[in-house]
């Protein structure tokens, strides 16, 4: 009985002191500071923890959370949300949600009731559904292909990790050909190549990783692009911004728009499905941006660049193939001109964000990758005979810009 007793005083204190912090934080974001909305969102939360009992929180973990996840999937596919905002948001029923794909109603309707559970739908009466802001936004193809995506190419080898874990000893992945992934799609290759496999989601991934970055502060928010980048620029192939491994050359079309004073050269540098996938998008009809085909992997081609920009590039990899792509591009650097620009989560050694966990365990289950702290972003980065002349953040869970000379 004291235990209990102890324990409930104890709740009562955190949700006395969690109800105070949200009404100041509260306070703060009516009264203007937008900064204040994201910590109200985490007191939020924090006084969720502090109310609900340990069964409570169980339950919701393994039951609400991966339920969510394969419900959202599967709306996606039902078209929910596209439906659920046509003629104007009008509520719609069971049989007018599942009648674009012809599903039966009776499975619209189990799949759209979660999705009420979860704040993306609403309900206005028994079997009668509305749109919100959120169902609007998943209406969007470029939002709903987050969900596609993230559920696609992770739900097996997550499946899977535990059992990978235990047959493997507990040994912490570091093998991008032979990890979780490999082991839940039967020793497949890269998870890269299991993507370009499946051109869907491969669409999916770009149109959602791109469409999320515009939520976010953008590196040359970040970073002093002005003087580090600008000023003191040479001509040439010394001119140059490489974007190396860049996906479809969104950055570089996101960093011309944002800093139309650098005039130097930008480069485009992927495999030749991706420069395939860019030229079918039109981004080599754009004069600024040229397009390369290349492996980072083997030697750099386009010596003494201004910068080597990277996005989300080398938390794909373990540290041992990190280190041969640092390598190729410290060996074609510029003593005392260029630099690498490592734009990826920087973790912080304690109470590190939810986003910047989260997306360490896809990495673990996608490529035997992680997200890295600032102290083994260090040491990688050392390791190679480079140097970190800074780090840059803005915002908490967002990614951070690193900057890397030559020692």
């Amino acid at each position: 009985m004291s235990d209990n007793l102890t324990q409930t005083e104890t709740q009562k204190e955190n949700v006395a002191r969690a109800l105070d912090e949200i009404a100041n934080v509260g306070k703060d974001f009516l009264n203007g500071n937008s900064e204040a909305r994201e910590k109200l969102v985490a007191s939020a939360r924090e006084l969720v923890t502090a109310a609900e009992t340990p069964v409570e929180s169980l339950l919701w973990h393994i039951w609400a959370l991966p339920t969510r996840t394969v419900a959202a999937r599967a709306a996606v596919d039902l078209k929910i949300f596209e439906t659920a905002v046509h003629d104007g948001g009008k509520a719609k029923t069971d049989s007018e949600l599942a009648a674009p794909t012809g599903a039966s109603p009776a499975l619209v309707k189990r799949i759209a009731r979660t999705c009420v559970s979860m704040g993306m739908l609403d309900e206005q009466g028994p079997g009668l559904y509305a749109p919100n802001d959120l169902t609007r936004l998943l209406a969007r193809p470029e939002y709903a292909a987050g969900i596609t995506f993230c559920f696609d190419i992770t739900q097996m080898p997550f499946a899977q990790l535990p059992t990978y874990l235990r047959d493997n000893k507990f040994e912490n992945p570091q093998n991008g050909v032979d990890g979780p992934f490999q082991y839940a799609h039967k020793h497949t290759g890269h998870a890269f190549g299991w993507l370009m496999a499946h051109p869907e989601v491969f669409q999916a991934f770009h149109s959602y990783v791109h469409t999320l970055r515009r939520h976010r502060p953008s590196w040359v928010d970040m970073y002093p692009v002005q003087e580090h980048l600008v000023q003191g620029l040479k001509s040439g192939d010394a001119s140059a911004l490489v974007d190396v491994g860049g996906g479809l050359g969104e950055a570089l079309q996101d960093f011309h728009a944002a800093v139309p004073q650098f005039t130097g050269k930008l480069v485009l540098q992927e495999l030749p499905e991706v420069i395939a996938a860019a030229q079918a998008k039109g981004v080599d009809k754009d004069s600024r941006i040229e397009l390369q085909v290349t492996d980072f992997f083997k030697p750099q081609s386009l010596k003494g660049a201004r910068a080597y920009f990277m996005r989300s590039v080398l938390h794909d990899w373990p540290d041992e193939q990190c280190r041969i792509i640092l390598g190729h591009l410290k060996d074609a650097m510029e003593p005392g001109y260029s630099r690498i620009l490592i734009s990826d989560c920087v973790l912080a050694d304690q109470h590190a964000a939810w986003q910047h966990l989260s997306l360490d365990m896809y990495m673990m289950a996608q490529t035997s990758a992680q997200e890295r702290t600032e102290t083994e972003w260090r040491e990688l980065i050392t390791s190679c005979g480079l140097k970190v002349a800074g780090i840059y953040n803005k915002g908490e869970g967002n990614e951070g810009l690193i900057e890397v000379v030559l020692e």
